[in-house]
C-alpha cells in the first residue's frame, strides 16, 4: 500500500509579510489590553471592553477586529503615536478629513518653492497637466512648468511649444485640493486623540469631549480660530504635545501642539475645552491675542522647560502665500499682522 502523503500548502506570501501582519496584531492587542484596563477604571465595565472615543462605540474581544490601529497624526504628515479607533470612524472620517490637512501642509511647501502646485494651463487644443514650481524667479532658482506628459493631450503639448515666446502669455488654472473647512476638522480631529492618548477615557467620556465630537460630526459650527500656527523654541521631540491649562476669565482647556512634517516640518496648536466643558467660542478670543501669548511646558522626558509662541490660522497663512505670489501688490487686499 502506497505511502499516504500530508498535504502541503504554499503560498506566494513573502516571510517579511507575514512578520508584519503579526506585528500590526500583536500591537492592536497591546492597545486594546490598555484601553480596556483605563476603560474598566472609568466606568467600571468588564476587564474585556472599549469603546472606539470618537463614537462610544463598545468593542470586546469577540469583535476586536473591528478596531484598526490609527495614527494621531496622519502618517504622511509624519505621525508614529497610534491610538485605537473603530473601523468605521477611521475610514470615514480619516479619509474624509486628514486628506485635507495633508493638502494644506502641502500648499504652504509649494508656496516656499518646496513642493509642486497641480496645475493645468489652458488650451483649446486639448488638456494639458503641469506641475507648477515657485522658485525664487533666478537663474538658480527658476519659476518652472513642467509638463505632465501622461496625464496630457500631446498635440496640445506640440502646439504650447510651437507658441512660446518671450512675452507669451499663459493662462493657468491652479488646484489646491482642500476645504478649508475640513482642514479644521481634522486639526481637531488629531487633537481629540492626542488628548485621548494622554488622558484615556477619563477625557473621552466627559462633557469636554462629547463638545468635540459634536464639532467632528457637524453638529456645532467649527470654529477655525482655535487652530494656530505654533512656534516652540526647539523640536519637542514627539509628533503631538497636550497641555492642560488654564485662563481665568476663559477657564480649564487644552492647548494641543502637533508636528507636521512634509518637505517642511510646521507646528501647529488647537485649543480644546477640558473635561468640564467650555463656552468654546470662548477659547476663539484667544486668537487675539496670539502674538502676545507663550505656554510653558516641560515635556515628557526632558528636565527643561519648553516655550512656545503662537500666530495666526496656517489659512491666513495660505491666503498671504497665494497673495505674495500671484497677486500685483496695488490689487492685495489682505492685511496680516
Amino acid at each position: 500500500m502506497p505511502l499516504q502523503r500530508e498535504p502541503t500548502w504554499q503560498a506566494d506570501v513573502h516571510p517579511s509579510k507575514i512578520l508584519k501582519m503579526v506585528y500590526r496584531t500583536d500591537k492592536r492587542n497591546r492597545l486594546f489590553w490598555e484601553l480596556a484596563a483605563d476603560y474598566k477604571k472609568n466606568c467600571a465595565k468588564t476587564e474585556t471592553m472599549v469603546a472606539c472615543p470618537l463614537c462610544l462605540t463598545e468593542y470586546n474581544l469577540a469583535n476586536v477586529a473591528e478596531l484598526t490601529r490609527e495614527h494621531i497624526v496622519p502618517s504622511k504628515l509624519g505621525g508614529r503615536s497610534e491610538t485605537l479607533t473603530c473601523r468605521k470612524c477611521n475610514n470615514n472620517q480619516g479619509s474624509y478629513l486628514d486628506s485635507h490637512l495633508i493638502n494644506l501642509m502641502k500648499s504652504l511647501d509649494a508656496f516656499e518653492g518646496a513642493g509642486p502646485i497641480r496645475t493645468s494651463v489652458i488650451s483649446d487644443k486639448g488638456k494639458i497637466t503641469a506641475e507648477l514650481l515657485l522658485g525664487a524667479g533666478t537663474p538658480d532658482e527658476p519659476i518652472a512648468i513642467q509638463i505632465v506628459g501622461q496625464a496630457s493631450n500631446m498635440g496640445a503639448v506640440e502646439n504650447l511649444r510651437s507658441i512660446m515666446c518671450d512675452g507669451a502669455t499663459l493662462k493657468l488654472k491652479m488646484k489646491f485640493p482642500f476645504i478649508p473647512e475640513r482642514y479644521v476638522r481634522a486639526a481637531f480631529r488629531a487633537a481629540f486623540l492626542s488628548v485621548f492618548k494622554v488622558e484615556g477615557y477619563e477625557y473621552a467620556l466627559s462633557l469636554g469631549a462629547e463638545q468635540v465630537r459634536n464639532m467632528l460630526g457637524t453638529a456645532t459650527p467649527v470654529l477655525k480660530n482655535v487652530v494656530m500656527e505654533a512656534f516652540p523654541e526647539r523640536d519637542p521631540g514627539t509628533d503631538l504635545l497636550v497641555m492642560p491649562a488654564s485662563f481665568t476669565d476663559i477657564g480649564e482647556y487644552y492647548a494641543v501642539l502637533l508636528r507636521l512634517e512634509t518637505k517642511r516640518t510646521r507646528f501647529i496648536s488647537v485649543f480644546l475645552p477640558g473635561k468640564h466643558g467650555r463656552d468654546w467660542t470662548a477659547l476663539e478670543a484667544l486668537y487675539h491675542q496670539a502674538p502676545r501669548l507663550r505656554l510653558e511646558t516641560t515635556p515628557g522626558g526632558s528636565n527643561s522647560k519648553l516655550y512656545i509662541r503662537f500666530g495666526c490660522s496656517p489659512m491666513v497663512r495660505f491666503q498671504k502665500g497665494l497673495q505674495d505670489r500671484f497677486i500685483p501688490a496695488s490689487h492685495r487686499s489682505l492685511k496680516v499682522d
